[in-house]
């Protein structure tokens, strides 16, 4: 027959090893159309099973152009959205684009801040929260379901250990670095009437990581798996066929996008953090379209389906219902009822307070129901898509964790949420010693207090600046530094050449400026090499702020320290040049305090800390008012300020604390 003839010379392309099940008396076709006519189930009654396919290295675009030349013909058949890994980005949901990070959430339904796979060495300890195979035997209605892995990747085996040993799994084949063995055992599942099954496939990532998209290895390796998908999707229409009473869920998916080489990368683009999921029933119209175009933007990622709503999907087509008192997912399912989707929250102004948000998709049945940590807190309108929750109490100041669920037409969905939370306390009276400038940002042209500095514009008639809303219920300084950024000049003697000295300022930003090259937030020097003379504070990916010192040649450096994106945060920066140490600080209203004290200048030469001597400082920029020309792959933006000061003596971690913590401006204290 002339079907058989094209699937043995589709089965002649896949790479050797691949897909053994093409080999011997065969006779299933190399391209299984699903049974559009039974899309949502086989009917009251029915059996309900679920192939779940992973797939590392297959990336969305990769995939659209592999359909678009009629290269995967299996994958085409299934319905499928781009998607996205990696947490929300600036929040304590943010986690590297790796494999072991983006399994676990497949897995768990939720993030690192939760399963606690931060990175691919993290996965040796395991998940914190519940696997998918865990909640399967947990759950009454899903607890006899014969469940089954086989995987040529090391990440699953290592993230299943516990699984495979609390009996939550009924068969776990590691299939090291074997795709064919992985083909092999998963059509033997489900051929044995295994009703949860698990087959995880690495020959498109080891593809690329070795040559790129290049070279035609990387085209074969993805044609040979969609050659796998089709002998596992025949498997299953021929066990529907034997059963007419089964309804197979099938779900497939990749761990992580690539860059545009083929690269894995820990940098938070877009490109690394797009991902896919397939169906072979029908998104929810209202959550996720059929191959859209791929995510150009940050927003428009963050708006498509993710990873951890893979999990869910699974357990409302098994029927496994799990109570909102305890639930811990933050995916919501991607086919039938949709609840409440992309939960977020930020601090309240005052740090005592969480405000949640989320999106409704659908119309409301009746009201929603909100817990926090399993208790009722609130019952809310059906339209409604935000609220605060202002009953927090705490008995000190501290980071405290909260797990809100949300359930709107009886579908929950959860949120970890985190606040730094501060009891009032007074602001220092201390504060105004030896402060040499000041900056409320109460009106524009912005006036400093002390009168010894300016701040304005690089180019006059051309002004990025405007005025936001502050942390107080004031306003704040937004520089645009894609219209033009402002430069604060010093009329009386350079702070930088001060025996002791520190810069501190409320900030905020949505972190879009932030990557690799990274963006001044203020700076005396020119940018181009942090080891050129003068200071820096900059931007960079993952909401990361960096604090340079240099004097040519050579530098000294405190990095790694982070900020919640759209919140407001302090930053300091103290330098004592007579001691030669210097200290930064971050105090969140979500991740709390970041400090690195008194860490000693071991390089920089402390008399050429006034960078380019004109007593120019950049804001959003360096004081070369040229960074993002000198500086290929940088990226203009928004950046927000208040409460910019500078002291000529070092402020203790103390005083700083009553700045975050006191909740007034520095200009009660009339400064």
């Amino acid at each position: 027959m002339a079907w058989k003839q094209r699937a043995r010379m589709a089965c002649g392309l896949a790479l050797a090893g691949t897909v053994a099940a093409c080999g011997g008396g065969s006779d299933s076709p190399a391209v299984v159309t699903p049974d559009q006519n039974n899309v949502s189930g086989a009917g009251v009654g029915s059996k309900k099973k679920v192939l779940l396919v992973g797939v590392d290295g297959a990336t969305y675009s990769q995939l659209q152009s592999g359909i678009a030349q009629r290269t995967l013909p299996n994958l085409a058949t299934l319905s499928i959205t781009p998607a996205s890994t990696g947490g929300r980005l600036g929040t304590t949901t943010e986690q590297v684009p790796l494999a072991g990070p983006s399994w676990a959430t497949v897995l768990a339904g939720n993030w690192a801040n939760r399963h606690g796979v931060s990175d691919d060495v993290a996965v040796a300890t395991g998940m914190r929260t519940p696997s998918l195979f865990q909640y399967l035997r947990a759950n009454a209605g899903s607890s006899q379901l014969r469940r089954g892995v086989a995987s040529s990747a090391p990440v699953l085996p290592a993230l299943l250990k516990a699984d495979v040993a609390a009996g939550n799994l009924d068969s776990m084949r590691d299939c090291t670095a074997d795709d064919n063995c992985v083909a092999q055992e998963g059509v033997k599942l489900v051929q044995s009437g295994y009703d949860v099954v698990f087959t995880q496939f690495s020959a498109p990532g080891l593809a690329a990581a070795a040559q790129g998209f290049q070279g035609g290895s990387y085209a074969t390796a993805l044609s040979a798996f969609d050659q796998a998908l089709g002998k596992l999707l025949a498997a299953v229409q021929a066990s529907r066929q034997a059963n007419a009473n089964e309804d197979w869920l099938v779900a497939v998916t990749t761990s992580h996008g690539l860059d545009a080489t083929g690269s894995t990368t820990t940098l938070p683009t877009v490109q690394n953090r797009t991902t896919f999921i397939a169906l072979n029933k029908p998104f929810n119209a209202a959550v996720a379209s059929n191959l859209p175009a791929a995510p150009a933007s940050a927003d428009t990622l963050a708006a498509l389906p993710t990873e951890a709503d893979l999990l869910p999907t699974v357990l409302a087509h098994v029927g496994a219902a799990l109570p909102a008192a305890t639930y811990q997912i933050d995916g919501s399912a991607l086919a039938g009822n949709a609840g409440a989707r992309a939960m977020q929250s930020v601090v309240g102004s005052s740090n005592t307070s969480v405000v949640l948000s989320w999106q409704n998709p659908t119309t409301a049945t009746g009201d929603m129901t909100l817990l926090r940590d399993g208790v009722q807190v609130a019952t809310l309108p059906g339209s409604t898509s935000t609220y605060e929750d202002k009953s927090i109490t705490a008995p000190a100041s501290g980071v405290y964790r909260f797990n809100y669920t949300l359930v709107r037409n009886g579908v929950p969905t959860s949120l970890l949420a985190q606040i730094n939370y501060v009891k009032p306390i007074v602001l220092a009276d201390t504060l105004r010693n030896n402060l040499a400038a000041y900056y409320s940002f109460e009106t524009l042209p912005a006036v400093d207090a002390k009168g010894t500095t300016t701040i304005g514009p690089w180019v006059a008639g051309t002004d990025g600046g405007s005025l936001g809303s502050d942390n107080f219920g004031g306003k704040s300084l937004k520089v645009d530094s894609r219209i033009d950024a402002y430069q604060l000049t010093q009329s009386g003697a350079d702070i930088a050449l001060s025996p002791q000295f520190t810069i501190g300022f409320w900030f905020k930003s949505d972190c879009t400026q932030g990557n690799g090259t990274g963006e001044p937030i203020l700076s005396n020097k020119n940018y181009v090499s942090g080891s050129n003379p003068g200071i820096a504070l900059g931007l960079f990916g993952s909401c990361e702020i960096r604090f340079n010192i240099g004097s040519g040649g050579k530098r000294d450096d405190i990095q790694g320290m982070k900020f919640s994106a759209n919140q407001w945060a302090y930053v300091a920066l103290s330098v004592n040049a007579t001691a030669k140490t210097f200290s930064a600080y971050i105090i969140d209203p979500a991740l709390g305090l970041q400090k690195t004290e008194n860490k000693a200048i071991a390089n920089t030469d402390v008399t050429k800390l006034n960078g380019l001597a004109t007593k120019v400082w950049g804001i959003n920029d360096d004081a070369t008012h040229a960074y993002v020309p000198n500086n290929s792959g940088a990226l203009k933006g928004v950046m927000e300020f208040n409460d910019l000061a500078m002291w000529t003596r070092q402020l203790s971690l103390a005083e700083l604390q009553t700045i975050a913590g006191s909740r007034q401006p520095l200009s009660t204290l009339n400064p």
